[in-house]
């Protein structure tokens, strides 16, 4: 039976890794219309990611101009020494 990657499964992926930050550009919209709600921006917040910055009308899709925004979670703490990146296949259970 295949096992199901959830966004959690795969934070915990990349926490063993050693990856430290993860960033997510999203279009996002004062008014949602039928092409753009801000549905991923809501996924990304209730999995911790913060809002880090906004690009006003910059994404431009449908004829439309849409901002950007930036999103961020912190995986794990920024030391002097950082350990090396991990490949996956070192980590997997």
């Amino acid at each position: 039976m295949r096992k199901e990657l959830t966004p959690e499964k795969s934070i915990q992926y990349l926490k063993k890794m050693g990856i430290l930050n993860l960033n997510a550009c999203i279009a996002s919209t004062d008014m949602e219309d039928e092409y753009l709600s801000n549905g991923s921006e809501k996924f990304h917040a209730a999995l911790g990611y913060a809002l880090v910055g906004k690009f006003h009308q910059s994404g431009y899709k449908f004829n439309r101009w849409y901002d950007m925004i930036w999103m961020e979670k912190i995986l794990g703490e920024h030391t002097a020494n950082a350990a090396s990146v991990k490949s996956i296949q070192e980590i997997i259970d």
